[in-house]
């Protein structure tokens, strides 16, 4: 008799449940979700800036791209923002993406020549030496002193 009450109430349990159909086949959406458990929704703007640059110093990659990517997700922009994400994109050999957020935080703030240097980084890269040392000139053009930049033009132009 004990076997027959377990069953009958593993039957219950499955009635119980419900299932709503998915408009979505995963496929479609998949590149499109992410998780982030540990990313308050209460935060502000600020907030969650200061906690992605909080862990990107801290050298927690991970949880940096969870706060920077919460952050892009909400709709806010930030040149910082961007050109710390293009940055670590870089880092992780997602260049394509890295040049795109790079150029975003450009957008945003077109003076701020040291996402002009790791655009031009980004693009000897990727192999488009031309438009790498143009955004080398742009760098050095709003901080003629940064000797990096210098260095990463001349780097360019031994290239081309």
């Amino acid at each position: 008799m004990k076997d027959s009450s377990k069953q009958d109430k593993r039957k219950k349990k499955i009635t119980d449940v419900t299932t709503f159909p998915v408009p979505y086949a995963l496929v479609e959406i998949k590149e499109n979700l992410s998780i982030t458990t540990n990313t308050p929704s209460k935060l502000s703007k600020e907030e969650i800036i200061n906690q992605a640059i909080k862990f990107h110093l801290q050298g927690n990659i991970s949880e940096a791209v969870k706060y920077y990517q919460y952050f892009i997700n909400k709709g806010f922009k930030d040149h910082k923002v961007f050109s710390n994400y293009g940055s670590i994109l870089r880092d992780l050999g997602k260049l394509e993406e890295a040049e795109l957020s790079i150029k975003k935080a450009i957008e945003l703030k077109p003076d701020f020549a040291e996402a002009h240097s790791n655009l031009g980084i980004i693009l000897k890269n990727l192999g488009k030496l031309q438009d790498a040392e143009l955004s080398c000139r742009k760098a050095i053009e709003i901080n003629p002193d940064c000797a990096e930049v210098h260095s990463n033009l001349g780097n360019i132009l031994k290239d081309l």
